[in-house]
């Protein structure tokens, strides 16, 4: 009987002393934690040409706010690939989150140069508002474009 009761002390003092316990300091935030969101489009650049890229091709992606009439277009994000392969190349480009604003329209606009040759968006494709989406978009572009 007194073995059991002081086991269940001991018990309990290591209860309380768990329970009066710090917490141990928080481990300082990384660094890409700290910058503003982002909401990521996403999607693949292609054309239809039966033509390859060479290795020193370059692709172009923006995000841009389209502006109303007579107003002045914003890019808010772009990403440059070097050396991407061939079509349908992957992109990922960041969006400051606090940028987009429901009312707003955004599309997604695509380069490639390859050398002498320019491949080019000719119809711009929406995406994150007005029910357009944000991932897996498909960005057609053409020779001279």
């Amino acid at each position: 009987m007194i073995r059991r009761i002081t086991v269940l002390a001991g018990c309990f003092a290591a209860l309380t002393l768990a329970a009066c316990a710090t917490t141990p300091e928080q481990p300082p935030v990384d660094a890409r934690a700290t910058k503003a969101a982002e909401t990521q489009v996403t999607g693949s650049v292609f054309y239809m040409e039966r033509i390859a890229l060479t290795p020193e091709a370059v692709v172009q992606v923006q995000v841009v706010e389209v502006a109303p009439a007579g107003g002045t277009e914003s890019v808010l994000g772009e990403r440059t690939l070097s050396s991407p392969g061939q079509v349908p190349i992957a992109f990922s480009v960041g969006v400051p989150t606090e940028r987009i604003r429901p009312e707003g329209t955004y599309v997604v606009r695509a380069r490639i140069t390859d050398g002498a040759r320019t491949f080019t968006t000719t119809e711009p494709v929406p995406v994150l508002t007005q029910g357009h989406p944000s991932q897996d978009v498909r960005v057609r572009v053409r020779v001279g474009g």
